[in-house]
């Protein structure tokens, strides 16, 4: 026989093998869902279907609910199953689960059951990226496949016939917009807005007029303005290209509806867009559709004579200008009749008198250098002043005062000022002349700024002046690069610059 020791060993042994095999308890219905770790919950559906169809054949239903307790994930899809019947919330939640996982097998048994594919269910929103407004959403399932990009389940739903929108019961939090557009907004508002380009496809061909009709309704800001954000933050111009298929959409593209009270061409001009790369090609598809590059109309929030050249020179948004004016913009600036007080060209924008610039250094005058600005290379002014010239813009148009472009370049020429701002008159005057059209200009003008610049000429060779005329930066060389005639120097009376080459005698000034 062997020791005691020995035996209570092996009775041990025996003991701990016999718990190990033992089953373990059946969960009840009422238990909560486990995390998921377990490697059954990563099956496929259609296994799952399998299962879920031979237990409920064989009426084991108690099975069918530790099933469904396994995982969240299982939860809603093994429920619909063992609670049948219209109405049933289980069935809802089923069906808003295989939308959110493009399952078209669990969507199809939840309608079986009698789900209603235009009920309206709250979503968790997704976070990240704008997405962080509010943590809940409320929307039918095919708002759902919309917005999280689910198209296989988009595309059953709509072939079941399934509502594009319900009136009186708009999409609510489920839109990364301003704070009216995320309470309310349509299918195809949520399909551009979410960067969902085959769902805003499919809605314009298959539903056009339900689509385009509710959106009118509910949204707070124009679909077209929606579509023109989704293409420059989607990358892509095919946004817009989609929108303006679409009859409807394309005659309000220059029009603005509800709060925004903007045009799309004002969205485009933008300067916060990512996509800042698709400008052109964006204003060039608008376009072409009709948009106008006229002055904004009556109720917008820059009504009045300011055009979109205006409103990209306001913001110092020369490369926009630049591509307004190739696709045909007015470089005048749509010079309005009457002539209102506060118009100016753009030319009188960049060009002021003398007497207003006297303190500093001109705009126009900076260096011949493009630089950085909002991460595109924007050209400097004196070269946008030469692509507005290149384009047609007038320097004889006049403002209220009767003042012209080239009557402000001129005055930088007066005798009264400083030595170096005279060149840099001269060399502006010069640089108009050179780049204007000749419908931009009368021959009596030009003719008038010739004999201005030769004046200053004669005023810099009497003075012995050292300053250079031959390019466009302002700069003195030494006396001996001046090739002066001494005998026709002689015969000149010299004619002196500035203040110190002037006297006064009681009240007047006589040069000395």
């Amino acid at each position: 026989m062997a020791p005691k020791k020995t035996r209570v060993k092996k009775a041990q042994t025996k003991k701990k093998a016999a718990k190990r095999i033992q089953p373990k308890e059946i969960l009840s219905p009422d238990t909560p869902p486990a995390d998921g770790s377990s490697p059954f919950t990563r099956l496929p559906l259609e296994v799952h279907m399998v299962i879920g169809d031979t237990l409920k054949a064989g009426m084991q239903l108690g099975a069918l609910a530790k099933l469904a307790r396994t995982s969240r994930r299982l939860c809603s899809f093994y429920e619909q199953q063992i609670y049948k019947g219209r109405g049933n919330s289980n069935n809802i939640v089923a069906l808003m689960w295989g939308t959110r996982h493009n399952s078209v097998t669990v969507m199809q048994s939840a309608q079986q059951w009698g789900a209603n594919l235009d009920v309206r269910a709250y979503h968790l929103n997704r976070m990240g990226r704008n997405r962080t407004h509010g943590m809940h959403g409320s929307g039918t399932a095919l708002q759902l496949a919309i917005r999280d990009q689910n198209n296989v389940s988009m595309c059953w739903l709509l072939d079941e016939h399934a509502r594009v929108d319900i009136p009186g019961k708009p999409a609510q939090g489920m839109c990364q917009c301003t704070t009216q557009s995320r309470s309310h907004a349509s299918s195809l508002h949520l399909a551009f807005c979410n960067e969902n380009l085959l769902a805003a496809t499919t809605l314009l061909r298959r539903e056009p007029v339900a689509s385009v009709r509710y959106s009118l309704e509910v949204d707070t800001r124009s679909i077209l303005n929606t579509a023109v954000k989704a293409a420059f933050s989607g990358y892509s111009v095919s946004f817009l290209a989609v929108a303006l298929e679409n009859p409807a959409i394309r005659k309000s593209i220059n029009s603005f509806q509800g709060l925004d009270h903007r045009t799309p061409i004002k969205v485009a001009l933008s300067p916060h867009h990512e996509g800042r790369h698709l400008l052109e090609q964006i204003l060039d598809a608008m376009v072409k559709a009709g948009a106008s590059l006229g002055p904004y109309p009556h109720g917008s929030d820059v009504e009045g004579h300011h055009s979109p050249l205006w409103s990209s020179l306001y913001r110092g948004d020369r490369e926009a200008a630049t591509y307004l004016l190739r696709l045909g913009c007015d470089p005048n600036g749509d010079r309005p009749l009457p002539i209102t007080p506060e118009w100016r060209s753009p030319l009188h924008w960049y060009i002021r008198h003398e007497s207003h610039e006297r303190w500093y250094t001109p705009g126009w005058q900076q260096e011949h250098v493009a630089h950085e600005w909002m991460g595109q290379r924007r050209p400097s002014i004196r070269d946008f002043i030469v692509v507005l010239l290149e384009h047609g813009a007038s320097l004889d148009i006049t403002d209220l005062a009767g003042n012209s472009p080239l009557d402000y370049a001129v005055s930088y020429m007066d005798r009264f000022v400083e030595p170096r701002r005279r060149v840099a008159g001269f060399k502006l005057v010069k640089l108009l002349l050179a780049k204007v059209k000749a419908e931009g200009i009368s021959k009596k003008s030009r003719e008038g700024a010739d004999d201005v610049m030769a004046t200053l000429v004669q005023d810099l060779r009497a003075e012995h002046a050292t300053h250079d005329l031959s390019d466009v930066r302002v700069r003195e060389l030494s006396a001996a690069d001046w090739d002066y005639d001494s005998e026709e120097e002689e015969e000149r009376e010299p004619i002196r610059l500035g203040w110190h080459a002037w006297r006064r005698e009681g009240g007047r000034l006589r040069r000395k």
